[in-house]
């Protein structure tokens, strides 16, 4: 999902977001003449690909974008996801079910707006990313932590053990941030046939689904499209297309969902910028930059993850998705040199400058969340870097 960047001077007040702390941190020493290697952003290092650019550029140059657009979004954007869903979701989505939104993020809050009410309970994965619990948060609805297996996977039976007659939605990320953990195809029918059975939502956060290193992520919606009435899909090109900034993503379900969330865009943000859209459009479009990105990607995954590996202390599973690893250090913490993983990334940061983040921020104390999604010599030395301070 999306994190912001902050580029925060040193005087400003501190940031409580670990994730945000880190990289304000990082920030203010890169502009003091130190050579930081960021490896805490939740964002690819690379810059938006030039076609996508232009193709914003173009935009801007066509009067028709100046105006007021549709709050589902241009219709063209709008077939070019339903299009890209059918090759690998569920063959019956059109462009009526697709409505365009400001990133994933506002598409996550749309479809808990549409099918929660102020205290019902929402399920979220420990560890997870915290942006599920702050989207519960904003449409008055509780975050239920459910604690995942040593494989990062959510089951049934725990999900069973935490439903009330409370719970409405289940958000469920495949890939998972930042675990990276991918929920192979029979357990995934599985949850979503149990939300099915006990008329909870499955919102399913799809916005790693491109980067899939071992095996293809399976949609919800490939899973068990018998379920499909019970099934809120949320993604964008954020991830996958470098278009973080950009603000455009989408959410696909049933009627009951869409309706509304198209009235609440109306009231709120009238539409998604069309510049943006238009570029969104040609991203879309673009299936060698996914494909480009995960061979890369992959290979910086298997780089960092053998690297971390060696170090004393360290226990580092491969992860199967995703832009993250996501170590325990329990043996590191445990020498007592080190309070907590907020303090082992602070003096990682300060000894071998290298920004990573601590695992508090995604409810997990004992590990690091660690991007590889960076320039693979950079990435290199940072793992060096990594090792050397921790040997």
């Amino acid at each position: 999902m999306t994190e912001h960047t902050a580029n925060t001077a040193a005087t400003e007040p501190k940031i409580a977001n670990p994730i945000f702390a880190i990289a304000a941190q990082a920030a203010a020493l890169r502009a003091s003449g130190v050579d930081v290697i960021t490896l805490a952003a939740g964002e690819p290092e690379t810059p938006t690909a030039a076609p996508v650019v232009a193709a914003a550029i173009a935009a801007a140059q066509d009067p028709v974008t100046h105006h007021y657009g549709s709050a589902a979004g241009m219709p063209a954007l709008r077939e070019a996801v339903a299009t890209s869903m059918r090759a690998t979701h569920h063959p019956g989505i059109t462009a009526g079910d697709v409505l365009v939104t400001l990133g994933a993020k506002h598409a996550l809050h749309l479809a808990l707006h549409a099918t929660t009410t102020p205290g019902d309970e929402v399920l979220v994965a420990r560890p997870g990313w915290p942006g599920h619990t702050e989207v519960a948060v904003s449409v008055g609805a509780t975050a239920v932590a459910v604690t995942t297996g040593p494989d990062f996977l959510l089951d049934v039976a725990a999900l069973e053990a935490a439903r009330t007659p409370r719970t409405r939605a289940l958000i469920l990320a495949n890939p998972a941030n930042p675990t990276g953990a991918v929920h192979p195809p029979e357990l995934l029918a599985a949850i979503t046939r149990w939300c099915h059975e006990h008329g909870i939502w499955l919102i399913s956060d799809e916005v790693y689904d491109a980067f899939a290193y071992d095996a293809p992520a399976i949609s919800a919606l490939s899973a068990a499209p018998d379920a499909r009435d019970r099934i809120v899909t949320v993604n964008a090109v954020s991830k996958v297309h470098a278009m973080t900034g950009w603000r455009v993503g989408w959410l696909a379900g049933p009627a009951e969902v869409l309706d509304p969330a198209r009235d609440q865009i109306g009231r709120t943000i009238t539409h998604v910028p069309l510049l943006n859209q238009a570029a969104a459009l040609t991203a879309v479009h673009d299936q060698a930059t996914p494909r480009a990105a995960v061979e890369a990607y992959r290979r910086g995954r298997n780089l960092l993850v053998e690297r971390l590996n060696t170090i004393d202390g360290v226990d580092c599973a491969v992860p199967s998705g995703g832009m993250f690893a996501f170590p325990d250090v329990t043996g590191l913490l445990a020498g007592g040199r080190w309070a907590d993983t907020a303090e082992l990334a602070q003096w990682l940061l300060e000894e071998a400058h290298v920004a990573v983040v601590s695992g508090t921020a995604f409810d997990s104390a004992d590990h690091l969340r660690i991007n590889f999604t960076i320039d693979y010599d950079r990435l290199a030395e940072a793992a060096d870097r990594l090792a050397n301070a921790l040997t």
